[in-house]
């Protein structure tokens, strides 16, 4: 299939690279050095060199995710992939050197030889991929296309179909289910799902490729059976997120094969566990070396300008919306109106000093303590008002999502600037996207990275915090 012909054509890109940079190191050494007998150079040891930097070329492409590796001709491309690989080789050649401190190679001859790796390694990602495309799928190899399916599913199918041209994959015409004549970017309409095995055999198709899952399952059996009779090949486009206009995913749990509408990485005990302990390792030391030194700040300012109690306690949603009880340093008067109305720049209810406390999110740092209770982590979702919560709900549909993670002091949204007064319902919109791209993307790195970039923001605090 494609997945296979992409896969094996970076193999044997990697193979050919293998082969030009062992010529090219081999060339080099019997230049740099004057002699060409080389193996009279402590050629064992020479050799041993040559094979790390194999290592670390074929180590660099093994351990990327990328796709483009002798798919893509573009000089940005082909320069990253090959900086990577001469990166990987530099540093398992700079192991070896410390390591075995070996006196009878020359360092001189070893890292002149790496700008003429990165060269030799950036124009094969660029030259090879042709001559082993035209080697490995010409002649009976080369794959004869029908595109089937909805015209404007076809249409937008078309780009992907060139650039895969390159892997032998030609189009040889276009079988509309809606249309039955016509053109296509310059590609004839060949006729309708009846016409399906006559064009097959006129055209000599060996792929069909469909561009949506038909909606009635007869089609898709139609599909099969007369590609299966006819020995050729059948791709269909898996189209489940523009049919169900949301992002999937797709596992497998115990042989049976599920449709999902994201990834939840905290669903993983361990996670969990994970993100718990780094939740006490920052929350135990606030409490107990910072909480009694801003409560005595606190104080004063209360003390000086609106006697009352220090905190305040407040419902808001948790996990799964269950409500708790929120600890925050007071920083409006005692008898302020509506308590859930949300606090707006220069409001009246805010204390002489309380905005200096919201600014710097001095009054944040009791709800460490509910960290340390279990009923919130370091970061995740601000927990709103439960009424605010009903009011986003009914304003954005996927707003529930985000309570399927522990709430947060800080979180995705806040770093990025959402964060105070709810304006306008793109303000809503920017926190549940960034919320829920935290809850199908959290990591413990996103996590320790997020609680540094809060702490630059206390410092320098953005517009929005008032």
């Amino acid at each position: 299939m494609i997945s296979s012909r992409t896969k094996g054509i970076a193999k044997l890109g990697i193979v050919c690279q293998c082969a030009a940079v062992s010529l090219g190191f081999w060339l080099w050494l019997a230049l740099s050095q004057g002699r060409w007998e080389f193996w009279s150079l402590n050629f064992h040891r020479y050799l041993v060199y040559n094979a790390i930097i194999l290592v670390g070329i074929a180590f660099a492409y093994a351990t990327t995710t990328s796709d483009t590796w002798f798919t893509q001709r573009v000089f940005f491309v082909c320069h990253r992939n090959a900086f990577r690989q001469t990166a990987f080789a530099a540093g398992l050649l700079l192991l070896l050197l410390i390591g075995e401190r070996d006196q009878t190679i020359s360092r001189i001859f070893l890292f002149t030889f790496l700008p003429i790796l990165y060269g030799i390694l950036t124009a094969t990602q660029r030259y090879f991929p042709p001559l082993l495309q035209k080697a490995s799928f010409g002649g009976v190899r080369m794959q004869r296309v029908l595109a089937a399916g909805n015209y404007h599913n076809i249409a937008s199918l078309h780009g992907w179909l060139r650039n895969k041209e390159q892997l032998g994959y030609f189009i040889s015409g276009i079988m509309c289910h809606d249309r039955s004549s016509g053109t296509l970017n310059g590609f004839k309409i060949l006729g309708t799902l009846e016409d399906l095995e006559r064009i097959i055999v006129e055209r000599d198709i060996t792929q069909v490729v469909l561009a949506e899952l038909p909606q009635f399952r007869h089609f898709l059996t139609h599909y099969t059976e007369v590609c299966e009779r006819r020995g050729v090949r059948l791709l269909v486009v898996c189209d489940f997120e523009r049919t169900l206009r949301h992002p999937v995913t797709m596992f497998e749990d115990e042989g049976v094969r599920f449709l999902g509408l994201r990834t939840e990485p905290l669903e993983d005990p361990f996670g969990r566990f994970s993100k718990r302990c780094l939740d006490i390792v920052v929350a135990l030391p606030v409490v107990v070396l910072v909480l009694p030194f801003t409560t005595l700040l606190v104080a004063y300012l209360q003390w000086r300008y609106s006697p009352g109690p220090i905190f305040f306690r407040h419902l808001r949603a948790g996990l799964q919306n269950m409500p708790f009880a929120i600890y925050k340093y007071r920083t409006m008067h005692v008898n302020n109106g509506d308590p859930n109305q949300q606090a707006t720049r220069g409001d009246q209810r805010i204390y002489p000093g309380g905005h200096f406390l919201r600014k710097y999110s001095i009054d944040e740092l009791p709800q460490f303590i509910n960290v340390i209770f279990g009923e919130m982590s370091v970061v995740g979702p601000r927990p709103h008002l439960l009424q605010h919560n009903e009011h986003f709900a009914h304003a954005l549909s996927n707003y529930p999502v985000r309570a399927n993670v522990k709430p947060g002091i800080t979180g995705l949204a806040q770093i990025r600037g959402f964060r105070g007064e709810t304006k306008t319902p793109a303000d809503v919109v920017n926190r549940v996207e960034s919320d829920i791209q935290y809850l199908e993307n959290w990591s413990f790195l996103m996590d320790c990275w997020i609680i540094m970039r809060t702490g630059a923001q206390v410092l320098s605090p953005p517009a929005t915090a008032y």
